[in-house]
């Protein structure tokens, strides 16, 4: 399966090469992300006596069972000085590494499971979390030349803060994982391995005893700790800090390994072709490409995305629609009588009076308090600067937290209802449109706020006279667009218990009851698009 990878990748390279994109950025990029997985991705799996004992080591771990994995960083590291003299040099680097890398990946995964003893490096995590930082300073440094020297001060003094805090001992007590976090599996001596078989086969006798009491199947005794049965070794055993580790095992390491190595290859063998396939600034662009490889493969993992999951799940998706359709408008002829349309009808009304609500009350405090947050009107006095600032930072904070989160605490202070819906909405869009506003202020003419300030006119005469005149087509603009944002977020608001037609459509959802559930979902789409019509036309007509 993982040579699957390697002949996308290898296609990956062949049609970028037919379409003249930069090989030698896609070999940099290939070679940077095969030192991310050499350092910090899974490649396989070590298991222990129970699941949570298992540990997934990336290839720096797995060195001392398989010192063939030294080689990673060294052809790496080769590619990447190759790739500045770029054309063929570069390429058959590129070709020969690529070919000894897939060799390396097949060769270990060919083997068959072996014991290791488990041996924590201390301090790799808390240097791999530091030069992340680090290495944020560098990118941003060859993203903007103009502050490079800036960037990489404050990566190297934030990487090293960073990396200090979390090697202490205070760093230890909030984040305990990071101790030994990397771990190294160090091969088990014959004579080792000899007397873990004979406590495991000492042990059997009571272990068949308790077995046969649950009904499970008898062990027979081992000659081999890799033998064992169900692919797991002995409590005793994981107890003293041993695994068994399944080469044979792939996680999104090896998968990310093998798709790089045939990128590389492919990459190589194309500039070998055509050495002219290269670009100036190949080198940035092959990082950039390693860091978002490297951002989004374990994102990937971490999430479980799989399309065949979807597919999996592809028979419930047509059970819905299934029991959806027809929907049941109401039901007259039976008991207890029910009027789903009516009640979906009665529920959006609700749905779109929370988002009224909640984004006049919004605009309500964020009118004058976006005045205070715009930087052409808080320059006179450093009283009005420090005013300028703390409408800033409370903007800020304000709009970190979510809506959604604003409604979990509001119904758990205020009880069910649209009420907390509101009030989690007005807080969450007060800092949204000061935001806005107070950008809009800032981008006013100057001409007629001069002209009034020259014949001696008041702060609330510029302001209403030179000011309010340019920015209340935008206010109002940006007071319905925001409306649009609201009136969705409503819906997912009474999901968790903000009223409105979010509660329904859990309710239905949560009985079964899909035929009535399909009556909201179409309301909403109605209503979203006549909203979204109704309010781009008056903004067209506005702005």
């Amino acid at each position: 399966m993982l040579w699957v990878y390697a002949l996308f990748g290898a296609l990956i390279g062949g049609v970028s090469g037919l379409a003249h994109g930069s090989m030698r950025r896609l070999i940099v990029g290939a070679s940077a992300a095969v030192l991310l997985v050499f350092a910090a991705f899974p490649f396989s799996e070590a298991v222990g006596f129970l699941s949570r004992d298992a540990v997934k080591p990336t290839p720096l771990g797995l060195v001392p069972v398989f010192p063939a994995f030294l080689l990673l960083p060294v052809l790496a590291g080769l590619v990447l000085l190759l790739a500045p003299r770029g054309g063929r040099v570069a390429g058959w680097g590129a070709v020969g590494s690529g070919l000894a890398l897939l060799a390396v990946g097949g060769a270990w995964h060919a083997q068959g499971p072996l014991l290791a003893e488990l041996r924590p490096i201390y301090g790799l995590m808390e240097a791999v979390v530091g030069g992340a930082v680090l290495g944020v300073g560098v990118l941003l440094g060859l993203l903007v030349p103009a502050y490079r020297k800036a960037f990489l001060a404050g990566g190297l003094v934030l990487g090293g803060a960073v990396f200090f805090w979390f090697a202490s001992p205070q760093g230890h007590t909030y984040f305990p994982q990071t101790a030994g976090y990397y771990k190294l599996l160090r091969p088990v001596p014959p004579e080792t391995e000899a007397v873990l078989i004979e406590t495991y086969n000492a042990e059997l006798d009571q272990v068949n005893a308790i077995r046969a009491e649950l009904g499970l199947p008898l062990l027979e005794p081992i000659t081999s700790l890799t033998a064992i049965a169900e692919g797991r070794i002995p409590k005793e055993v994981a107890e003293q800090g041993f695994r068994l580790v399944q080469p044979g095992t792939a996680r999104y390491g090896s998968v990310l390994f093998f798709l790089m190595a045939g990128l590389m290859l492919s990459a190589g063998a194309m500039l070998v072709w055509n050495p002219r396939l290269q670009e100036p600034e190949d080198l940035q662009g092959g990082l950039i490409l390693a860091g978002a490889v490297g951002a989004l493969t374990p994102a990937f993992s971490a999430t479980e995305f799989s399309f065949k999951k979807l597919v999996e799940g592809w028979p419930f998706l047509v059970n819905f629609l299934d029991l959806a359709w027809p929907p049941l408008l109401a039901r007259v002829d039976s008991e207890p009588k029910i009027y789903p349309l009516q009640e979906v009808a009665s529920q959006m009304a609700i749905t779109l009076e929370i988002a009224l609500v909640g984004t006049f009350l919004a605009a309500v405090v964020a009118l004058p308090t976006s005045f205070l947050a715009a930087r052409n009107l808080t320059q006179g006095n450093p009283f009005m600067r420090v005013i300028f600032f703390l409408m800033r930072a409370f903007y800020n904070i304000d709009r970190g937290v979510d809506t959604l989160i604003l409604a979990l605490v509001f119904v758990a202070a205020v009880g069910l209802g649209p009420a907390a819906g509101v009030l989690a909405m007005a807080i969450h869009s007060i800092a949204d449109l000061g935001k806005l506003y107070s950008e809009a202020i800032e981008n006013v003419d100057r001409g007629p706020i001069e002209a009034l300030e020259s014949v001696g006119a008041s702060g609330a005469s510029v302001v209403r006279w030179a000011i309010l005149p340019q920015v209340m087509p935008l206010f109002v603009a940006y007071t319905l667009y925001r409306f649009e944002i609201n009136f969705r977020v409503s819906i997912v608001l009474g999901l968790v218990g903000a009223g409105g037609i979010g509660f329904f459509i859990q309710e239905k959802m949560a009985s079964g009851q899909y035929n009535q559930l399909i009556i909201a979902i179409i309301a909403i789409v109605i209503v979203v698009n006549v909203i979204d019509f109704a309010s781009s036309w008056l903004r067209s007509r506005l702005v």
